[in-house]
């Protein structure tokens, strides 16, 4: 099969890769086009058999390859007003709308319809695809891949990580997290509140709590971000059973967002102390068992500039760019530094778009994007 980069995209956004359910059927799909091209391919899988990363080698074996790696889940689309399906992509005044069609379809449909041109080409050194599961939780799926290149001895010398950045070049961005904060008090009857110890209370003063934490960042800026300085924020709360009784639990979940040259178990720390300090003593008077209990749901690291990393160097060879940016969304790149891969972000359309209902990625993104990895093509067989 042989689809030109917005076809391509289409096929893509048809394959429901909601985080939540599989992306076997992508992942098939995908593996099916990269081997009729002759391309060699490796799996790992989650835990349950039910979601894949997919890694691809075109060209010589061996070290020094340079890996072009996207995401195949998306966002859910449930609540969000769109104009049509979601998963049924149409292309209206030059753009291409559908979930997933920035973030990051648009990158992964490009490098397939590529796919051509990579078997005809003259290698001299690996070309890789590498596609994952689960980014849009944590960046969960990647660490898989990593781990199993590591296993096989395979040592590509960088990673262009398609994530909507207009095609600018992008060498930084914040490391994240996901957690859970488990507010453990005592049930009672409503009319005497100071005869136990109410959860939903508890929750109240820590996401208070949090937001005084971010306060208390906003001193340790860096002017390369937006926002320039680390965020901590609650976004989902929920507790309690029912108006007249005191709370049992309740349970918050909150994230940090941390510039990649700070440590963010300081922010955990801190989050922790202060949380013992000013609101438990109130609530452990009243019931000795109440508690703040923290599970770390996800975790990734942010990418740290290395303006003279050899990936930062080819994304500004093969675009003409003389600057590279910093964001404040995170990226599997982190990921990859971490493991040793040189890491940069570089891909078709615009993160304004993403999560959003009736995400587009725009025609002319994806024929840029088209250009530069034509040019990696070739400078994989210079």
């Amino acid at each position: 099969m042989s689809l030109n980069a917005a076809d391509m995209t289409k096929a893509l956004i048809a394959f429901d890769t909601t985080s939540r359910g599989s992306n076997l059927a992508l992942i098939d799909f995908a593996q099916g086009l990269i081997e009729q091209a002759g391309g060699r391919c490796r799996r790992s899988y989650d835990a349950t058999g039910a979601k894949a990363n997919l890694f691809a080698t075109f060209g010589p074996d061996g070290d020094g390859g340079i890996v072009l790696s996207g995401h195949t889940d998306v966002v859910p689309v449930d609540g969000q007003d769109w104009s049509g399906d979601p998963f049924d992509a149409v292309i209206r005044d030059g753009k291409l709308f559908g979930r997933g069609a920035c973030d990051m379809k648009g990158f992964l449909g490009v490098a397939l319809s590529l796919l051509p041109q990579i078997a005809a080409a003259n290698l001299k050194r690996p070309l890789h695809l590498a596609l994952s599961y689960d980014e849009e939780v944590g960046c969960v799926g990647v660490t898989g891949l990593l781990d199993d290149l590591k296993q096989q001895n395979i040592k590509p010398a960088l990673a262009i990580i398609g994530e909507p950045t207009l095609m600018k070049i992008v060498g930084a961005h914040k490391g994240g997290a996901k957690l859970v904060t488990h507010c453990c008090g005592r049930e009672g009857h409503s009319s005497a509140p100071e005869k136990g110890a109410n959860a939903v209370m508890m929750a109240g003063e820590f996401v208070a709590l949090l937001d005084s934490v971010w306060d208390e960042l906003r001193a340790d800026p860096d002017a390369r971000f937006d926002p320039p300085h680390s965020t901590v924020q609650a976004n989902v709360i929920g507790g309690g059973t029912a108006v007249n009784i005191l709370a049992k639990d309740a349970d918050v979940t909150w994230e940090y967002r941390c510039l990649p040259d700070r440590d963010p178990q300081r922010i955990l720390a801190r989050v922790a102390q202060r949380a013992t300090d000013e609101i438990l003593p109130k609530y452990r008077a009243r019931a000795a068992e109440a508690a703040f209990q923290t599970r770390l749901h996800a975790q990734y690291p942010g990418l740290k500039m290395d303006a003279d990393s050899p990936a930062v160097l080819l994304a500004r060879e093969l675009t003409g760019a003389n600057q590279v940016e910093a964001v404040a969304y995170g990226t599997e790149a982190g990921h990859f530094q971490a493991y040793g891969i040189p890491a940069v972000i570089c891909g078709p359309g615009s993160i304004e778009q993403a999560h959003r209902p009736d995400e587009f990625v725009a025609l002319s993104e994806l024929m840029a994007c088209e250009k530069f990895l034509r040019k990696v093509i070739a400078k994989a067989s210079a």
